[in-house]
């Protein structure tokens, strides 16, 4: 079968309401955002000979809309939503079938363990499909480890899996913890470790002692980095344990929080703790923070945790900054000693921390690394390769 151009079909659905717009606006952030988006946004910039669309399923707006944003096609699709459960339209299903009989695409659904993707590999089964993951449970996950009767859906989903999930050519997961349950309903699917991916041109080079001017730290202090919010996920409580035995043999260490609210979970504890908070930052000006500072710090001990790397270890690496996190298990690269520490205990994490900010030349290549395995065109380039193998499978050409 040949068709001009081999299409593909990016899908996700309002998974945060609270973020997506209800309704276009001037940013086309309506439009754009979610990890769908981006994927496909980057994958068209980056990829010649394709075309590419992005449809999500939006249970938080009020009719169809549709624009072409950076060459991508955007079609959004109202639905219902039933608590607790998923997004569902039959005019979503119902047009996504007259478009697979019509240009027979590659069908790349965002998230693996919701609704929409059990709607998509079974309905379209005969089509080549493509998952990724970002951290959401499995349902044998969330089965032994919940109680009541929240295990009743747990139930369902896992017989839903087990039927439909077979179906699925390419699991795209970002954390290996991932791999043994994806295995328990998709014995022969292809998986791999990958990465939405990171704009490193949003993250240029700035000389540790200019960073520091800019921001008015001490040049004779060492600084610990953490950014995202302070809730229990991210182990706050360990964090500031690590810190303040770390201070005990290297005095002048500060820890540094960027972007929490005052509404977190833990805010009061981390203030009170000494930890310097400084808010919320522009993202232009998180470059100076992650070269400001000596480490970036991330717990990931947690049982839960199926973040992968995380982003904010991949930005602190592209400022060259070396990490101390559980969560690198998941880097990609040959070369993780050169650029972090990879504890798996809390006293782990105090000796890693330790070892980083005394011996702070030991760490290097972080940037060329990031480059070469993250950034967003070469994760285009592996996405290529693997939707080019799908195709041949399937015999469109």
């Amino acid at each position: 079968m040949y068709y001009l151009l081999k299409k593909i079909i990016y899908i996700h659905n309002n998974y945060e309401p609270e973020q997506f717009p209800v309704s276009p606006d001037p940013e086309d952030r309506f439009f754009t955002y979610g990890f769908g988006s981006n994927f496909a946004r980057n994958f068209k910039k980056y990829s010649d000979g394709f075309d590419v669309e992005m449809w999500r399923l939006d249970s938080f707006t009020d009719k169809y809309y549709e624009k072409t944003v950076q060459n991508v096609k955007f079609r959004i699709f109202p639905g219902f939503r039933i608590p607790k459960i998923g997004d569902f339209s039959l005019k979503f299903i119902n047009e996504l079938k007259k478009e697979v009989k019509k240009s027979h695409p590659l069908l790349f659904v965002s998230h693996t363990h919701y609704w929409l993707m059990y709607q998509i590999a079974f309905f379209f089964k005969s089509s080549p499909i493509v998952t990724s993951h970002h951290g959401d449970f499995s349902p044998y996950f969330r089965y032994k480890n919940r109680s009541g009767l929240r295990k009743i859906k747990d139930i369902i989903d896992i017989c839903i899996e087990k039927l439909v999930m077979k179906n699925i050519d390419q699991f795209l997961v970002c954390d290996f913890n991932q791999i043994p349950y994806i295995r328990k309903v998709a014995e022969k699917s292809k998986i791999d470790i990958s990465s939405t991916g990171l704009n490193i041109t949003n993250f240029p080079v700035i000389n540790k002692t200019e960073a520091r001017d800019l921001l008015s730290w001490d040049h004779k202090k060492k600084y610990i980095l953490y950014v995202g919010k302070l809730y229990n996920y991210k182990q706050p409580v360990e964090m500031v344990q690590i810190w303040q035995e770390v201070k005990k043999e290297l005095p002048e260490t500060e820890l540094i929080i960027i972007g929490n609210s005052l509404q977190d979970e833990f805010y009061d504890f981390v203030l009170n703790s000494g930890a310097k908070i400084i808010g919320r930052v522009l993202n232009k000006d998180l470059n100076i923070y992650y070269s400001a500072s000596d480490v970036y710090l991330l717990v990931a001990l947690r049982n839960d945790y199926f973040g992968g790397p995380g982003i904010a270890p991949l930005e602190s690496l592209a400022c060259n900054t070396p990490v101390v996190s559980y969560s690198m298990r998941n880097y990609i690269g040959k070369n993780i000693d050169e650029i972090c520490e990879v504890p798996d205990t809390i006293e782990k994490y105090i000796k890693a921390t330790i070892k980083v900010l005394k011996n702070p030349e030991k760490y290097t290549n972080m940037r060329n690394s990031i480059e070469m395995y993250y950034s967003y065109d070469k994760v285009a380039e592996k996405s290529k390769l693997i939707f080019e193998n799908l195709f041949k499978e399937y015999n469109i050409n």
